[in-house]
């Protein structure tokens, strides 16, 4: 059984990727966020498996701070592949109703909003984003993934484990069921090496940590059944 302290440490390091990520969809681009990114990111690991996705981000990013012109043409691409202004112009907006039933709000939205209250986590955008936008579901994983190590260092297994049932749960439900997809067909419309970076990296994380969950209920066994 892996230890608490560990189990707080990979959790830890979910939460970053998370909230990094999130930070690429929900900020406009500029200088000073791509220097908090690139402090954020550290060393690319090479043996990690994302360590290829990760390199190009970091690539992209350092490409992006030292050239002239990019934050203006990046302020662009973020509104043109983000903003939903139109059809013909850029793609659908990042929000999961959306994409999944071609309208914002419904049954789709009302259920992320359940998973926030359930878990005592405010909509994690400014109240004037829809509580839906990728970012957002992003930003409650974070969360969870905090307050999952908190728990851990606590060393309440029962409470780390309901946080690990959450994040589970949110992945299935909803992440999964639109971010891959989402990504893929934004990354045909992205102009810039950065936005074609992230938007790779992007499911490709949330992917790796589903497998990550599955890993962790596996190394907590008296807890596999109920989780």
């Amino acid at each position: 059984m892996s230890s608490a302290a560990t189990l707080a440490d990979v959790a830890g390091r979910r939460g970053r990727t998370y909230w990094l990520l999130a930070r690429g969809f929900a900020e406009a681009p500029g200088s000073v966020l791509f220097c908090e990114l690139i402090t954020a990111l550290g060393p690319v690991n090479p043996a990690e498996a994302l360590a290829a996705e990760t390199a190009a981000f970091a690539d992209a990013l350092h490409s992006a701070l030292s050239a002239d012109a990019a934050p203006d043409a990046l302020a662009i691409e973020f509104t043109r592949l983000f903003g939903g202004i139109s059809e013909s112009y850029g793609g659908p907006p990042p929000f999961e109703s959306v994409v999944r039933s071609g309208n914002w709000g419904g049954d789709i939205a009302l259920a992320v909003v359940a998973a926030y209250a359930d878990a005592d986590i405010a909509p994690p955008l400014p109240d004037a984003s829809p509580p839906d936008h990728l970012a957002a579901e992003l930003r409650f994983l974070a969360i969870a993934c905090h307050r999952e190590a908190e728990a851990w260092q606590a060393d309440d297994t029962q409470a780390a484990m309901d946080w690990v049932r959450r994040e589970r749960d949110f992945l299935d439900r909803h992440v999964l069921r639109w971010i891959p997809e989402y990504c893929r067909q934004a990354s045909e419309m992205a102009a810039t090496p950065f936005y074609r970076a992230l938007l790779a990296l992007t499911p490709r994380a949330c992917e790796l940590d589903r497998e990550d969950i599955d890993a962790i209920v596996e190394s907590v066994p008296s807890f596999a059944e109920n989780v």
